[in-house]
């Protein structure tokens, strides 16, 4: 029985929407879920909860554009010298354990992300943080934090959830893997219950530093299958659900369900690896971009909803930095063909490893590029597993978002020689022009030279062939017909926004 056939079976057999026993109660069911809940583990799992329990110095406006920078625990910040930046903090800020936030918090939850020592942190480090020193103490109330060198992007990574302040007093006192278990934030709601990698209980704060949450709870839920995320909406056993198929709108739009639509400015990608046979060659990686129809896939996938890659940015970058005549798009099976040949492939297998239910679609999406490359002769061996080989398979599906809306927003948190790929070995571009162009578009305080060395930089990727863009995923929320929120704009893919003046619950 098919998804939709499931849904229509139950809504005729006369299923009732049940509301839940407080109109200010949510209970939300995601595909997939944090195994740590903690913001130096950022991925897209954890986004819907984090951004509801922690804070950073600076934020965004959510829905502003173009992005606009709010005072968040720091009431305001100034560039005292090029390398540093001093920010004066909030009076009277309780965190969940009671505690008032103060500069040794600020310095207790930065510190460890921006030395890039301790394995709990280095992705984090790696990712966003690693031109950042450390926080200096001024007075209780005022830090200046120091970068190795001068930070263009100091406000973007400062406002990321993994710069979020915890509570010093906390984790002292119990240690970081109790923290894990209870974790401790400044935000509008704190976790009451937790049950790592399954289910995650939130309250509203009532010392809340500013606007109270609109919700008294919020109860999170993993369910991994589609169809049991849609029957518990459908029974009344679910409020909200997310990572619906484009293919169940239909289905979901009617009988007291609501559904929103959002295409994210996130790439679905496979990383290539550029070390292991028999990727390793140039011409094979090139052949594998050729071969891959991005077209077929969002047509047949997606119903021609997700949007079809032409370079590795995006529309929501904006004036200058969005470039809209670069287009490397397009299926070439003859030219893949040669190169092939040119490289002296023989039908080596190229092995590709998936863990199951992360990406929707992924799995399918692999099934569908693997009949696309045996038309150019490539052997693609799709290998499900429950922790990916990165040294050895030669592709892993990822993602890619837009952490801000700047090109280092999508370029730097994966591509960079600090990033993960690169510090697990297998991306490491060879181009004489690579490492001196990156330089220049991720550190240039001219925003014209930033924009072209930019461009140049995709040129040069062209040569690299270190990933395969598949297509900007398009997904739905379901919901109770009473409950309406907006996407926020400037924060990454996939955060739900349950603050103050966020989200209507109830009519």
């Amino acid at each position: 029985m098919t998804i939709k056939s499931l849904l229509t079976s139950i809504l005729m057999a006369g299923a009732v929407f049940v509301a839940p026993a407080a109109a200010q109660e949510l209970r939300v069911a995601l595909p997939t879920f944090p195994s740590k809940f903690t913001p130096n583990f950022w991925g897209n799992d954890g986004a819907p909860m984090l951004y509801n329990v922690y804070e950073t110095l600076i934020t965004r406006d959510p829905f502003a554009r173009p992005l606009s920078y709010k005072p968040g625990l720091a009431k305001e910040w100034k560039q005292i010298e090029p390398t540093i930046w001093e920010l004066k903090l909030r009076e009277n800020v309780k965190m969940h354990d009671g505690t008032i936030m103060d500069a040794e918090d600020v310095k207790y939850s930065l510190d460890p992300i921006f030395s890039g020592e301790n394995p709990e942190y280095t992705s984090a480090w790696g990712t966003f943080h690693y031109n950042f020193d450390h926080v200096e103490i001024v007075d209780p109330l005022t830090v200046r934090i120091h970068t190795k060198r001068e930070e263009p992007l100091f406000e973007a990574l400062i406002s990321l959830s993994t710069a979020s302040i915890t509570s010093k007093e906390h984790h002292e006192a119990i240690g970081y893997d109790q923290v894990l278990l209870k974790p401790v934030g400044t935000g509008p709601y704190k976790v009451t219950s937790l049950t790592a990698g399954e289910r995650a209980i939130m309250e509203r704060f009532d010392d809340y530093w500013d606007e109270k949450a609109p919700l008294e709870k919020v109860d999170f839920r993993l369910v991994p299958e589609v169809a049991s995320r849609i029957t518990g909406l459908a029974n009344g056993e679910f409020d909200l659900i997310a990572n619906i198929p484009p293919d169940q709108a239909p289905a979901l739009q009617r009988d007291g369900i609501a559904s929103k639509g959002v295409t994210w400015p996130m790439f679905h990608v496979w990383v290539l690896n550029q070390v292991t046979k028999p990727t390793q060659d140039l011409r094979v990686r090139q052949a594998m971009r050729l071969c891959t129809d991005n077209k077929a896939l969002v047509d047949g996938l997606w119903g021609g909803l997700a949007h079809e890659p032409r370079a590795h940015q995006f529309e929501e970058y904006g004036e200058p930095y969005f470039m809209a005549d670069i287009d490397y798009s397009g299926r070439d099976v003859e030219k893949a063909k040669q190169l092939l040949a040119d490289a002296g492939y023989k039908g080596e297998p190229i092995v590709a490893q998936f863990t199951q239910n992360y990406y929707l679609y992924g799995n399918l999406a692999a099934q569908v590029i693997q009949q696309q490359w045996q038309e150019c002769g490539l052997n693609l061996e799709l290998q499900q597993v429950e922790t990916i080989d990165y040294k050895n398979a030669n592709v892993v599906p990822w993602s890619n978002p837009m952490y801000y809306p700047d090109p280092m927003g999508a370029m730097d948190v994966h591509w960079s020689s600090n990033g993960n790929y690169a510090r697990r070995g297998t991306w490491a571009p060879s181009h004489p022009e690579w490492a001196s162009t990156y330089e220049t578009a991720r550190f240039g305080t001219d925003v014209e030279t930033r924009k072209n060395a930019y461009r140049k930089l995709l040129e040069i990727e062209q040569d690299e062939a270190g990933w395969i863009l598949l297509y900007e995923p398009h997904e739905i929320y379901a919901m109770r017909d009473d409950i309406s929120f907006e996407i926020p704009i400037a924060y990454r893919p996939y955060v739900l926004p349950l603050r103050a003046g966020q989200i209507r619950v109830g009519k």
